[in-house]
């Protein structure tokens, strides 16, 4: 009975492999011919809205590829907690070379009842009017190809059914520290899985909505007292009937990974928390995936070495053949994965090429991290995030606790 239970167990987990290799070329593949697309030309007046906190290493260069896109009509309003924040400075100094209303700043000020994020988009979408037709969310630390906004807001134009439309990070490594392949990885695969509408949620780094549906579908009203802020407006769109959420694979735009183990694992931690209480089936399908996986990869490990030292040499071989398979599988699917990032984003080819032996190789280690965190995440309610304690009560009701001053 033993033997079937783990029989069957091994044949889930290959075919769940096989689908994740074809995913996986599919993002290899298909993404980057469809990226290298003309993008509609339908240019509404376009609010970018821009929730930005301190000053980093890639702050100057991402707000430089925000301020010179290949787009004519929009505005970049700019939303901080505070006045103090040493970005403003920054802020300020750019619209001294700029246009008037070309780069706005707007500060928020502390939440109380939700996450700062959405308190900074909140009040930045108050400061915009019935002429920005079209309102795009950009994080501060996403660094967007010049094509971006236009591919961004192209399928909007498409009809109704578009609800919103959205983008998504790929992780660039700064260095070859562990952290940093793993945070990669495990961002790479779920950036594969975007695509066919009935996947796509929205990302909060690089989003798009009409600001009539912004309002319409009640995006407003629930970020009220909201933490997450794509959760809750996937949420709102694809409430509606017939309205679907559209990728943009031009929007695969770069993040910086740059972590150490305990930074990342409360990174991992937290977007993982906040998965499980905004869409928990989302969180419950990827615990059962990397528990499957390393069930399968190291049970055939220990048959395997097991049956050989007991002599037991059609099981020991079996097993192996399962272990090598498996073992295959995720090369190719991390090769792929691999693959697609540098297609996609060739000027950051090079830095991925740091770290292509975790993508080659450290698939098990990295799904091994991904089902630590995400145990880690099934526990407890609470969460840091920048510096603030948060209580996420459920999708749409937040407590502030406590700020790190």
């Amino acid at each position: 009975m033993q033997t079937l239970i783990f029989l069957v167990l091994w044949g889930i987990e290959l075919l769940l492999a096989i689908w994740g290799l074809r995913i996986a070329q599919f993002f290899s593949y298909r993404m980057p011919k469809v990226a290298a697309r003309l993008v509609t030309d339908w240019s509404p007046m376009v609010a970018v809205i821009l929730p930005i906190k301190g000053v980093e290493s890639g702050t100057h260069a991402n707000l430089e590829a925000v301020l010179h896109q290949a787009y004519q009509h929009y505005r970049v309003i700019a939303t901080v907690e505070s006045a103090d924040d040493p970005v403003c400075e920054v802020i300020r100094e750019m619209q001294k070379k700029l246009p008037p209303g070309k780069l706005d700043l707007v500060v928020a000020g502390r939440a109380t009842e939700r996450g700062q994020k959405v308190q900074n988009a909140l009040k930045a979408v108050a400061a915009t009017t019935d002429q920005d037709e079209v309102l795009a969310f950009v994080d501060g630390d996403a660094n967007l190809g010049p094509q971006c906004l236009q591919a961004l807001i192209g399928p909007l134009g498409y009809g109704p059914h578009i609800g919103a439309t959205t983008g998504y990070r790929f992780y660039i490594p700064v260095n070859s520290h562990a952290a940093n392949a793993i945070v990669s990885i495990s961002n790479a695969i779920v950036a594969s899985l975007f695509g066919p509408y009935r996947r796509t949620v929205a990302w909060g780094g690089s989003m798009a909505i009409r600001r009539a549906d912004f309002y319409g579908y009640g995006v407003d009203a629930a970020w009220n007292h909201a933490l997450s802020d794509d959760f809750t407006l996937s949420w709102c769109v694809r409430k509606k009937a017939g309205v679907k959420i559209h990728f943009v694979p031009q929007c695969l735009v770069a993040s910086t990974a740059d972590y150490g183990f305990d930074s990342l694992f409360e990174f991992m931690t937290r977007q993982f928390r906040i998965t499980r209480i905004s869409a928990w089936h989302l969180w419950a399908s990827a615990t059962v995936g990397s528990g499957l996986y390393l069930l399968t990869f190291f049970s055939s490990l220990y048959f395997a070495i097991s049956g050989f030292y007991l002599h037991q040499w059609g099981g020991a071989t079996g097993s192996l053949a399962v272990l090598v398979v498996l073992y295959v599988l995720s090369i190719l699917r991390g090769l792929m994965l691999l693959r697609g990032g540098r297609r996609l984003l060739p000027s950051h080819a090079a830095a991925l090429n740091r770290v292509w032996w975790w993508y080659a190789l450290g698939f098990p280690l990295v799904q091994a991290w991904m089902l630590l965190t995400l145990v880690a995440a099934g526990v407890g309610r609470r969460m840091t995030w920048r510096g603030i304690r948060y209580r996420m009560v459920s999708p749409l009701e937040t407590e502030v606790l406590s700020r790190v001053e």
